[in-house]
C-alpha cells in the first residue's frame, strides 16, 4: 500500500453506537490520501466487530487495540506511533468531520507553511439536536503567549506534522483533562499555528459521557496543566494570569456539589489573591468561606 500523506488517529472506548459514523466521516473526505487508525482502548462492547467490518471493505482502515483501558492520551500516542503518514490528524470516536475537513486544513498548512493547523467547529447538544458554532479562539501565528493565558484548539481539529509531535516527545499521558491545551502549549512553544475559520467538524456534546461534563476531572486536568507550565505562565504573561488560572481551578472544584473539595477550593482562591489581590478574587473568597461555614 502506498504511504498515505495523512494518518487519522481515532481513539475509542465502548463507542459502538458512534464509531461507524466517525470512521465514515473520514472515509468520505474530499482529500482521500489517508489512513485511519482506530485505537481501541480496551472496549468491552462490540466496537471491534464494527471496525472489522469497516476495514474489510476499506484497506485504509487499521485497527489497533489495548488489552486494558489506558486512557485517550495513551490511545492517541499508540496511533501516532503506528502512523505511516507525514501528517497526523485526530478525531474522537463520537464526533465527525465535515466532508472537506482535511482539504481545508492541508490547504491552510501549505498556504502558511506551518506544521500545525486547527479550525473552528460546530457543537451539537444531544438534548436539543441544534447545531451552532463552538467559538474556538481564531489563533494563528506565534500563539504561545495566548495559550499560556487560556485554552485554545480542540484535538478533533488539530492537524500536526508527525515530526512536530516527535519533537515534543508525543502527548503527555498523565494529563486527565484539558489534554489538547497541554499539547497545544507544547507545540506552540516550538511552532507557529495556522487557523481555518470555516468549521471542519461536529463536536457532539453528550453531557453524561464526556470528560468535560465531569467538573472534578476537569478541575484536576486544568490544575495539572497550570502546574506544569506555571513558570512559563509567570515569566511570559505574569502573576495576574496565574491568579486567573487559580480562580478557574477553584471554580471548577467548587462545582463538586458534595463539598468534597472545599479545602482545595479555598487553597486556590487564596493563591489567586496572593498572586493578584483583585477585589473580584477577594469577594469570591469571602463568599465561599461564608458559604462553607
Amino acid at each position: 500500500m502506498r504511504t498515505p500523506l495523512v494518518s487519522v488517529v481515532i481513539p475509542t472506548y465502548n463507542r459502538a453506537a458512534y464509531i461507524a459514523r466517525a470512521v465514515s466521516s473520514v472515509q468520505n473526505q474530499t482529500f482521500p490520501d489517508l489512513e485511519i487508525i482506530v485505537v481501541d482502548d480496551g472496549s468491552i462492547d462490540n466496537t471491534v466487530e464494527i471496525v472489522a467490518e469497516l476495514a474489510s471493505v476499506d484497506p485504509r482502515v487499521r485497527y489497533v487495540t489495548h488489552a486494558t483501558n489506558k486512557g485517550a492520551q495513551a490511545a492517541r500516542n499508540t496511533g501516532i506511533q503506528a502512523a505511516l503518514g507525514e501528517w497526523i490528524a485526530f478525531l474522537d470516536s463520537d464526533d465527525e468531520w465535515l466532508l472537506n475537513s482535511l482539504e481545508l486544513r492541508l490547504t491552510e498548512a501549505e498556504r502558511c507553511n506551518v506544521k500545525v493547523v486547527h479550525s473552528e467547529c460546530y457543537i451539537e447538544y444531544s438534548i436539543s439536536d441544534q447545531r451552532s458554532l463552538f467559538g474556538i479562539p481564531p489563533l494563528s501565528g506565534n500563539i504561545y503567549r495566548n495559550l499560556l493565558l487560556a485554552p485554545g484548539p480542540m484535538f478533533q481539529s488539530l492537524l500536526v506534522q508527525l515530526s512536530a509531535l516527535k519533537q515534543i516527545d508525543y502527548l503527555d499521558e498523565a494529563i486527565v483533562s484539558y489534554q489538547e491545551w497541554d499539547t497545544s502549549i507544547r507545540l506552540a512553544k516550538e511552532y507557529e499555528f495556522g487557523f481555518v475559520e470555516e468549521p471542519t467538524l461536529v463536536y457532539y456534546r453528550r453531557t453524561s459521557e464526556t470528560i468535560s461534563s465531569n467538573p472534578t476531572r476537569s478541575a484536576k486536568g486544568y490544575e495539572q496543566v497550570v502546574k506544569k507550565h506555571k513558570n512559563e505562565i509567570v515569566s511570559r504573561v505574569g502573576h495576574k494570569a496565574l491568579a486567573q488560572h487559580y480562580a478557574i481551578i477553584a471554580m471548577l472544584y467548587a462545582k463538586d456539589n458534595k463539598g468534597k473539595y472545599a479545602k482545595v477550593n479555598i487553597k486556590y482562591l487564596t493563591l489567586a489573591i496572593m498572586n493578584h489581590p483583585s477585589p473580584r478574587h477577594i469577594k469570591k473568597f469571602l463568599k465561599y468561606i461564608l458559604f462553607v461555614k
